[in-house]
């Protein structure tokens, strides 16, 4: 599975690569102000070509197919292509991301990064790795020297973003916003950011994710400090060492 995994991640960033400045349509997606284009259908399609091959029977959870029901225990969770308002400005901040869960419980996490050439793979129980070489969080203990990888959507819950933002400022120095939750996200895994926070998600966005930093040392929860899965609606994600300092910086 992890075989199989790591091809769909290759074949889809391979289609990513082979397009990127060249578009041919974009298609506004309804009321948002998101855009789904041909590559994402495209990237899409190569993943599910290289999973149904093995694994016909198996449940699907994509962002732009949605949810394909097989009454299977296994589900893969899927993003075609993470930072696709990245990829239409031809800023090369984007990626694959591919997790597999069984019985709701993430087993197996890709995420692919084409243009930094970075793959990479957690198995749960197994460890992070990136191109091979194990990772880890970082060991930053101090808000004052972090960095923050901020969620890119700031026309959702403005208010309450910039109330956090406004409160993170006086103590973060480094704050960056990269427009993909697979950069952020695997950033943090590999110790070169120090915490990352979201006010809204969906499951392909972070799935693969937050198994990477789980194995990789890291910490998950809502902004209550309680635990979470890949179907939260807002969560804190840190090298484990700032994450109380960070909770209550939310609350105070």
């Amino acid at each position: 599975m992890k075989n199989i995994a790591v091809r769909a991640a290759k074949a889809a960033g391979k289609v990513l690569l082979d397009n990127f400045g060249k578009i041919k349509t974009k298609t506004h997606k309804g009321h948002e102000l998101g855009f789904v284009t041909n590559v994402d259908i495209a990237a899409e399609k190569k993943i599910f070509s290289v999973i149904r091959k093995k694994y016909p029977k198996h449940n699907i959870l994509s962002e732009e197919e949605g949810f394909i029901d097989n009454n299977s225990g296994y589900k893969w969770v899927i993003d075609p292509l993470d930072g696709t308002h990245n990829y239409i400005h031809s800023l090369p901040i984007f990626g694959t991301s591919i997790a597999l869960e069984h019985k709701g419980d993430v087993k197996l996490g890709v995420i692919y990064l084409p243009m930094l050439n970075q793959l990479f793979v957690a198995e749960k129980g197994n460890g992070a790795f990136l191109n091979g070489k194990r990772i880890k969080v970082s060991d930053t203990d101090e808000l004052k020297h972090s960095m923050l990888l901020f969620e890119g959507s700031l026309h959702m819950q403005w208010d309450k973003k910039k109330e956090f933002l406004d409160k993170v400022a006086q103590k973060v120095f480094r704050v960056r916003i990269s427009g993909a939750a697979c950069f952020d996200l695997s950033s943090l895994a590999q110790g070169t950011c120090d915490f990352h926070l979201a006010f809204a998600t969906n499951p392909w966005d972070v799935a693969a994710g937050f198994l990477l930093i789980r194995e990789a040392g890291g910490k998950i929860t809502d902004f209550n400090g309680k635990d979470v899965d890949h179907y939260c609606k807002s969560f804190v994600a840190s090298n484990g060492r700032l994450h109380k300092d960070i909770l209550k910086l939310i609350k105070s």
